[in-house]
């Protein structure tokens, strides 16, 4: 796995693509930037057991199992669980949904359903899933009432968002269902729960294994890390040189007021996984390397990025909202208009921070087209992600494929 020292040295491309990547530094402060303006809200939640009729999850075993979840230890399951919670790192969600069964509780906030109805035979039902809001709201009574069979939540996240101490987690995991998830979005480094901690410890093929542990669906985990390599692969083969010089704001950014929180493109955690399959080199590097860092059209200026990437764009923001709060408005600004991503028409969507499999392949589609047009084609921002066949880079129908269980 990823190195525990919280190193943010930059991947090759040709090592990145060999083991997956790790991406986006500085996920917690820009998440709050942008995810803390969304109310938490309620859906209708489904009868567990008309939820477990929908799992289609499929046993390679019935015996009690151990499955090592770092940095916590092993976790044992009596039997393969059925049910599940994802929270905080959507990633967990898309690794989970690629595994044919979606969870019975998340954050769903900004999540990007879309990708999920552009797929051929492939149905999310939203409406049974109960939305858990904000991470520092959620409470022990969420859990007992949602009941489900494991938590792929990473302890720590909730800790340090929500105050739960060692004594909620026991009671959680005595009464309802153990937790088995990790931080993998971003680099992270705290003490929480009485232990040092520092993430992340997963890359995406890793993660993707520790799921198919979780649920003793190993095939199917392979099928699913064969595909992503294939695909990243090719993707890197064909990206030109020189790499993209590519610099991050995040959507929390204020444009009108000269504010932006900028972060690290090639930072540890797979919230990056699309900037590390393009090799893009960061922008931004005199300024930040893993941290959030705040900064004014000057700081923008003096770094002068070719591109500058609004992270979360592609999927949060309309092609009329991206062009509203940043195109316009840094054209407008006096400084801003001087910035070569500005004047070059080099102000792109950038990927979200929710990278599992399925989600990954649209946004490495998304960034290839606004990083290499020439090579991959125009991205249509109005049409995306309903790409037209002969333009897109990837298979729609082998990804629906392995999420029905066809590999």
């Amino acid at each position: 796995m990823s190195d525990e020292t919280g190193s943010t040295e930059a991947p090759t491309r040709r090592e990145y693509v060999k083991y997956g990547g790790a991406v986006i530094g500085g996920g917690l402060l820009a998440g709050c930037a942008s995810d803390s303006a969304s109310e938490t809200t309620s859906l209708k939640t489904s009868e567990k057991t008309t939820t477990e009729r929908k799992a289609t999850t499929t046993s390679e075993t019935d015996s009690p199992y151990e499955v090592t979840i770092e940095p916590y230890g092993q976790v044992v399951f009596d039997e393969v669980p059925k049910t599940y919670v994802t929270m905080g790192s959507g990633a967990w969600t898309d690794i989970g949904f690629a595994f044919g069964n979606q969870p019975v509780a998340m954050s769903m906030t900004y999540y990007p359903l879309q990708y999920y109805r552009s797929l051929p035979d492939v149905s999310f039902d939203e409406n049974a899933v109960t939305d858990l809001g904000d991470v520092s709201a959620m409470s022990t009574e969420q859990l007992f009432e949602i009941d489900a069979d494991v938590h792929i939540v990473d302890k720590q996240l909730v800790a340090s968002y929500s105050g739960w101490d060692g004594d909620d987690f026991d009671r959680i995991e005595t009464n309802v269902g153990p937790f088995a998830g990790s931080y993998i979005r971003g680099e992270w480094s705290g003490n929480a729960l009485g232990m040092e901690f520092s993430f992340p410890y997963y890359t995406l093929p890793e993660a993707i294994s520790l799921v198919g542990d979780i649920f003793q669906q190993r095939e199917r985990a392979s099928a699913w890390t064969r595909q992503l390599e294939s695909f990243t692969a090719d993707i890197a083969d064909r990206s030109p040189e020189p790499e993209p010089d590519v610099g991050i704001i995040y959507s929390g950014s204020d444009p009108s007021k000269g504010t932006f929180y900028i972060a690290s493109p090639t930072a540890a955690g797979v919230g990056n996984y699309p900037y590390g399959v393009l090799d893009v080199t960061n922008g931004f590097a005199d300024l930040t390397d893993a941290e959030t860092y705040q900064t004014d059209y000057e700081g923008l200026l003096e770094m002068d990025p070719d591109y500058i990437c609004v992270d979360s764009a592609i999927s949060q923001l309309s092609p009329q909202e991206f062009e509203s709060k940043f195109i316009d408005t840094m054209s407008d600004d006096p400084v801003g208009r001087e910035l070569s991503a500005v004047k070059n028409d080099a102000v792109v969507r950038g990927c979200g921070r929710h990278q599992g499999p399925i989600i990954a392949h649209f946004e490495i589609e998304a960034m290839a087209k606004q990083l290499h047009p020439d090579e991959f084609g125009a991205f249509d921002p109005e049409r995306f992600p309903e790409v037209l066949e002969d333009e897109r880079l990837f298979d729609r129908q082998r990804l629906a494929d392995i999420i029905n269980g066809e590999f």
